[in-house]
């Protein structure tokens, strides 16, 4: 799934889109809200992500957008409900638009599988490249493009970390709103590592297409919202 950071890069174009641009409070509530599905990791993570049920045996998971608007579509007026449905929406997007483009998880006649026991490697389409699957999801590759392209995201979309806010009255089951404080230590952390040109060095995505991709998206999260609003 998309970082920290590109998920609130995403938040920042959604509030730019807005013909009636949000106060302060407003948008940092909508930042925390974009925040809030990543405050659960590991097995709780299916429930903060509204995975559907089965899905445990596949390598990509996406969202299931219908459960959170059966639970909360009454409440898409709030900030960070607001927030949080954004966040589900870019991890949809991500994992059955973008990951299509820019990779394959292969078994090893190089034939595309999408059960993890029968992935052995993964090829990326930009280089050609096919890289053992225990190695996609580490720092050389997969995590550490994130790493290599924050600081270009932050400069280029003046992304700040919000400010903490006790939100425990939010009353969403899913989440452990005390957690975001663990998630803006981790923001910061983000925020000092890296420097200009570390994104020359991405060995997964191509910058170009990963921002067009969160811009695309953020824009396309603005006409569904319009959508839902005159259903």
């Amino acid at each position: 799934m998309p970082g920290f950071v590109i998920h609130l890069a995403e938040a920042i174009v959604i509030m730019e889109s807005m013909e009636k641009k949000p106060d302060d409070a407003w948008r940092q509530d909508f930042l925390l809200g974009s925040l809030l599905p990543d405050t659960r990791l590991g097995e709780h993570k299916a429930v903060s992500h509204f995975w559907g049920c089965g899905q445990e045996e596949y390598i990509a998971r996406a969202p299931k957008l219908s459960l959170f608007l059966e639970k909360y579509r009454h409440r898409l007026d709030e900030p960070a409900i607001l927030g949080y449905y954004a966040h589900l929406y870019l991890d949809e997007h991500y994992v059955c638009r973008f990951w299509p483009k820019v990779l394959s998880f292969e078994d090893k006649n190089g034939c595309i599988q999408s059960k993890k026991d029968k992935i052995t490697q993964v090829e990326l389409k930009h280089s050609g490249e096919k890289i053992p699957f225990e190695k996609f999801f580490s720092p050389e590759y997969y995590y550490g493009d994130y790493t290599r392209c924050n600081h270009w995201f932050v400069e280029k979309f003046h992304i700040k970390p919000p400010e903490y806010r006790n939100m425990e009255l939010l009353g969403m089951n899913e989440v452990q709103p005390e957690a975001l404080k663990d998630v803006l230590e981790e923001l910061e952390y983000l925020f000092s590592r890296g420097c200009i040109g570390d994104e020359k060095w991405m060995k997964v995505f191509d910058l170009a297409e990963l921002e067009a991709f969160v811009r695309d998206t953020a824009e396309a999260f603005c006409r569904h919202m319009e959508d839902l609003m005159h259903m």
